[in-house]
């Protein structure tokens, strides 16, 4: 037998082998290749890493070392050092501000925080790019969200920076009408009439600030505070000297407002006065009612009783428009001081027609008793009807 190859099959499969070793060999190279490469690039950087440190170093030296300025120059160039001690501070003074979570409500408190910041600790942050971004990483939630495009295609721009992005923040969050809203309340803010002035300056000044008041005449702003006063410290402000600034005129509302309330904390209390007994207590509004004449009656005794007349000097009195009871030009039956007229005993013992009225007539008040309280116009009434009452009595009875 000849000798013959290996089978085909055996042939394909080395083939197959021998092909595949050759990309695993040529992976390995380019692998070896990339490692080669990112030695090279770390002992770049190590390099300048080094290069850099050294520098440092003989900066820091350098400032261990300094060379002693001349005599001449020393006075001059010693304050100068000293002027600025800023420029070598590198820490923060102030904290970092809260993130803000897009609540109104808190974003004007925010924002000067913000504000605040930037102005003290500003050259720490950096370039205007880095307070930008800084102002940024002071959101989030809603915040963030409603700033986050204006964000991602602002942070690279020139004009980047702190004043750019609080725009944009006070377009979005700000109160748009907080002018207008301060002005109203400017106009109609008032001090309670027993709020110390103290407490309420503070709400005034806030009014007048939120309005952009601050900046206005002295004379303007102590207008509007005069309208807001309470009448008792406006009226003592009157005798008070005329204020150079309106500071100055703040200042003496203060003083002038401790002074008052210190004197009326021991100024001595109106008399109160006690209680009367059962059956005589009077209501506080006593003022409102006028007694009736029975009530005055009651009261003692003494007012005289007026004398009985005949008809013909009634229709008299009628007639000349005098007093029916005592005839007096001065007033009328109503406002009459006696009492009603009695019958004479001899004429009225003989029949019951004769029996004097006003005896057996009950009286709305009776002597000891204190008159039930009544409205005037509820005693004039009375008043009338009485009157009334004795003309027909006095018509009905015999002559004296």
């Amino acid at each position: 037998m000849s000798n013959q190859g290996p089978p085909d099959w055996m042939q394909a499969f080395m083939a197959q082998h021998q092909q595949q070793m050759s990309q695993q060999q040529q992976q390995m190279t380019r692998q070896q290749q990339q490692m080669q490469a990112l030695q090279e690039q770390q002992q770049a950087q190590v390099q300048a890493l080094q290069n850099a440190l050294a520098q440092t170093n003989d900066a820091v030296q350098a400032l261990r070392q300094p060379t002693p300025p001349p005599v001449e120059s020393m006075q001059i160039t010693t304050p100068l050092e000293n002027s600025d001690p800023t420029t070598r501070r590198t820490k923060p003074i102030l904290p970092n501000p809260p993130k803000f979570d897009g609540s109104r409500s808190e974003y004007e408190g925010w924002k000067s925080l913000i504000k605040d910041k930037i102005d003290v600790d500003g050259k720490i942050i950096g370039s205007d790019r880095n307070q930008f971004i800084f102002i940024a990483s002071r959101l989030e939630g809603k915040g963030l969200q409603s700033a986050l495009t204006f964000i991602t295609t602002h942070r690279d721009a020139q004009d980047a920076s702190a004043s750019k992005i609080l725009k944009y923040l006070d377009d979005v969050f700000g109160d748009r009408h907080k002018t207008q809203r301060a002005v109203e309340s400017l106009r109609t803010i008032r001090q309670g009439s027993k709020e110390p002035f103290s407490d309420f300056l503070p709400r005034f000044e806030k009014a007048l600030a939120d309005a952009g008041g601050m900046s206005w005449p002295d004379i303007v702003k102590r207008s509007h505070l005069d309208g807001a006063l309470a009448f008792e410290l406006r009226r003592l402000a009157i005798t008070m000297p005329v204020a150079a600034t309106y500071g100055d005129y703040v200042s003496e509302l203060l003083r002038i407002n401790d002074l008052y309330r210190a004197t009326m904390k021991h100024a001595p209390r109106e008399h109160t006065p006690k209680e009367s007994p059962a059956g005589n207590h009077k209501d506080e509004d006593s003022m409102d009612w006028e007694p009736t004449r029975a009530a005055a009656a009651s009261k003692g005794g003494q007012k005289k009783r007026a004398r009985w007349v005949s008809q013909e000097e009634l229709d008299k009195r009628r007639q000349e428009g005098n007093c029916l009871r005592c005839g007096s030009r001065n007033h009328f039956v109503a406002d009459c001081e006696f009492l009603p007229a009695r019958r004479p005993t001899e004429n009225r013992a003989g029949s019951d027609r004769g029996r004097d009225t006003r005896q057996t007539r009950p009286t709305r008040s009776s002597p000891g008793t204190v008159p039930k309280r009544t409205s005037a116009a509820k005693a004039k009434v009375e008043e009338a009807e009485e009157e009334k009452e004795e003309e027909s009595s006095s018509d009905t009875e015999e002559l004296n």
